[in-house]
């Protein structure tokens, strides 16, 4: 069995292309949540999600999507980067992120994994979180084996008897690292992986959104280092 493990998208396409090609042919993608949100090609991103038949869960930006009500009819200047997303969203694209279950139990090897976006509550997780701290935050969470995203780093601890594993990024790499970042599961082998791609088409089309020059310029910042003073924050 080869599993693509992917998690935080925010609707960023080329990022998402070039780890499906990175990846090769895999037997099953588990997907963990934030397809959409601080990106600019969220409805592509959904239908190529779909196109995979992925096992997902959903993720906390994929629910303020959800929850912009009522659909605004016209967007003012600077643009609201989350109402212009719910914009680009068929009925059809936000009732299939709506379907979209919290949590999953996925057969792993010799026993089974919890599959979830975060543990409920916890910050931005961080691979050199004391033992102590990072069981804390996971505390809520069910399983000897938590599969999670969110936090955008890559992560693989064993702490007091339980794994606790974080897939990097796909769209938002905050490690100072801007390759997009998955993970594979071949045969119950994990692997971290870095794939580069087309960063400027990503910047190019923000740009053309019409979101506030300064909010703007910190984001094209952070996607083509990795890395922002307050979003890689490491929460020790």
């Amino acid at each position: 069995m080869r599993r693509l493990l992917i998690a935080d998208v925010h609707a960023n396409l080329p990022a998402f292309e070039a780890v499906l090609q990175d990846a090769g042919a895999v037997d099953e993608v588990v997907f963990l949540g934030d397809i959409v949100d601080y990106g600019p090609h969220p409805a592509q991103c959904v239908d190529l999600l779909q196109s995979l038949g992925a096992r997902a869960v959903v993720g906390n930006h994929d629910l303020q999507v959800l929850a912009v009500s009522p659909r605004p009819d016209a967007l003012g200047e600077p643009v609201n980067w989350l109402q212009w997303t719910f914009r680009q969203l068929t009925e059809a694209q936000l009732a299939h992120i709506a379907g979209l279950p919290a949590e999953l139990v996925i057969a792993a090897d010799g026993g089974e994994m919890s599959v979830i976006h975060r543990p409920p509550g916890a910050p931005y997780l961080h691979p050199d979180m004391p033992d102590v701290v990072l069981a804390r935050h996971c505390r809520a969470t069910s399983g000897s084996f938590v599969l999670f995203a969110h936090s955008h780093r890559a992560i693989d601890r064993s702490v007091y008897g339980r794994r606790f594993v974080c897939v990097p990024a796909v769209g938002q790499p905050r490690d100072g690292d801007p390759r997009a970042g998955y993970a594979l599961d071949t045969d119950g082998e994990l692997t971290f992986h870095r794939v580069a791609y087309d960063v400027e088409r990503v910047v190019a089309d923000v740009r053309a959104i019409g979101l506030d020059p300064v909010f703007t310029a910190r984001w094209v910042k952070f996607v083509r280092t990795g890395f922002d003073s307050e979003w890689s924050q490491s929460y020790l």
